[in-house]
């Protein structure tokens, strides 16, 4: 079998041929970006305001600087407000997406009014992922208060979020689709990308993470061309090109894991490949359970057989 890194690339080379023919899918990333942007500026302006220009020295102790009641307060809503912005858009990707699959020319505006549609469904979503996703940040910021419990306290809980985080991107892996297609709620959206999760155990789980890792891949050579013109002087040069080139790269892998969501949770649902994925492995990227028990079972009973025939 295939490699996994060698499967997501072809997956991946079959989310570029949808993008081909719908370059418009890019702007949806790119529209989430800036907006994420504009509102990380704004939420600064305003901190700034408010406190007269606070920085990490303005306090008695600048290690608290992120316990301050307007920094914390201020970047919880930031944070739940740029997921509720990013959510959006990768709904309006998604929704583009699934156009696509069923034959029709998706439109940036026809996309943004799904979207905005949605947003019943896809606002709730957003504040429980993004508080799922606070939960490291919080436990970091509680671990002065946990001094006096046993030292591995703290630590602990940094793993157990950070594995929970893990876990909860793979389980929900499919809301977005389900989001957008079903329009269900939080809660039925998170069981029902479980049961999706079940029904396809994922042998080959580790092609859903390898889009990060060509991602990646296809950012280094962006990153040698800015460090090259840093060594040569041109340091706001190589700045630059290294800043530009990370978010063309990001853009593009969003946009074709967007696609990738879409094409898997049809295949899930449906059991039909999707056009530009047939022949592209999908149905390799999950396998069920039943199977991957079964192959199990046949190599036991081949490392029997061989260990029996080596005596």
């Amino acid at each position: 079998m295939r490699g996994a890194f060698s499967k997501t690339n072809d997956l991946a080379s079959a989310s570029y041929a949808v993008l081909k023919r719908d370059k418009s899918l890019l702007a949806f990333p790119a529209m989430g970006l800036a907006a994420s942007g504009a509102i990380l500026g704004v939420n600064w302006l305003l901190v700034n305001l408010a406190t007269t220009g606070l920085n990490a020295g303005s306090v008695d102790q600048p290690g608290k600087w992120g316990t301050e009641p307007i920094v914390w307060m201020s970047g919880i809503a930031t944070t739940l407000l740029i997921c509720i912005v990013s959510v959006y858009f990768a709904a309006a990707l998604t929704y583009g997406a699934w156009e696509r699959f069923q034959g029709n020319t998706p439109t940036i505006s026809s996309c943004l009014s799904a979207a905005t549609q949605r947003l019943p469904v896809i606002v709730p979503w957003s504040l429980l992922t993004g508080t799922v996703g606070l939960l490291p940040s919080l436990i970091r910021n509680l671990e002065e208060g946990l001094k006096h419990l046993p030292f591995f306290v703290g630590p602990a809980l940094k793993i157990v979020a950070e594995i929970f985080n893990i876990v909860w991107s793979v389980v929900t892996f499919l809301v977005l689709p389900i989001l957008v297609v079903e329009q269900t709620g939080p809660i039925d959206s998170a069981k029902r990308s479980l049961t999706l999760f079940r029904q396809t155990w994922g042998k080959s789980i580790i092609a859903q993470f390898a889009f990060g890792f060509l991602g990646f891949l296809i950012a280094i050579p962006g990153l040698i061309a800015a460090g090259i013109f840093a060594a040569a002087g041109a340091v706001v040069i190589g700045i630059g090109i290294g800043a530009i080139w990370l978010l063309l790269v990001i853009v593009a892998m969003a946009t074709l894991i967007g696609i990738f969501k879409m094409a898997l949770y049809l295949y899930a649902t449906t059991g039909e490949v999707p056009g530009e994925f047939r022949g592209a492995g999908l149905e390799e990227a999950f396998v069920s359970r039943k199977k991957l028990k079964a192959e199990r079972k046949a190599k036991k009973a081949r490392r029997k057989a061989q260990a029996s025939g080596s005596y």
